[in-house]
């Protein structure tokens, strides 16, 4: 009897040790894991500013072609039910023809206040640069300019002085 109570305390010993050994080395695991991570940690991040396209310039077909879905999407959503609005919005996407480029540094706002209150927007409260941005005339005979500009890792492309809409900043498309 004596015998057997020796064997059960002997066997109650090693397994507490062995309890003590194995919740000993999940913290020293632990402790290994959060050093070789702040080894990892480096001063770069992976995540990277800059957009992931590069930044189009006016006579860019690929950002006409989304300019003019952008547009036919506003005419969908918006049906005209004159026959002469109807009319004015074919020949708008009828006549226009292209973009070229102006110089953000060198626009007056006397060309069009609208642009010019966009361009101090986005410069003051995004941050932005002249140099980032690209501003777009339309070649035809109404006045659209399109304001490109960088904007969670793609660019957005701002539609202002269309026809009918009144806030620009609602009337974008994303260029990707």
């Amino acid at each position: 009897m004596y015998r057997i109570f020796l064997i059960i305390i002997g066997v109650l010993f090693s397994a507490n040790i062995s309890y003590a050994e194995t919740a000993e080395k999940p913290q020293k695991s632990v402790n290994t894991s959060i050093k070789q991570l702040e080894a990892v940690v480096s001063q770069t991040s992976f995540f990277n500013e800059e957009p992931a396209v590069f930044l189009p310039q006016c006579n860019n077909p690929r950002l006409f072609e989304k300019v003019l879905s952008g547009i036919e999407k506003y005419y969908q959503e918006n049906p005209k039910t004159s026959i002469v609005e109807r009319r004015q919005q074919l020949l708008l996407l009828k006549r226009l023809e292209g973009f070229k480029a102006v110089d953000i540094s060198s626009f007056k706002p006397e060309t069009n206040y609208a642009v010019a209150d966009r361009l101090i927007d986005i410069k003051i409260n995004q941050g932005l640069k002249a140099e980032d941005m690209t501003l777009c005339q339309s070649m035809g005979e109404k006045d659209i300019y399109l304001l490109v500009y960088p904007q969670n890792n793609l660019y957005t492309v701002e539609i202002i002085n269309f026809l009918g809409v009144p806030a620009s900043k609602k009337f974008t498309v994303v260029y990707d």
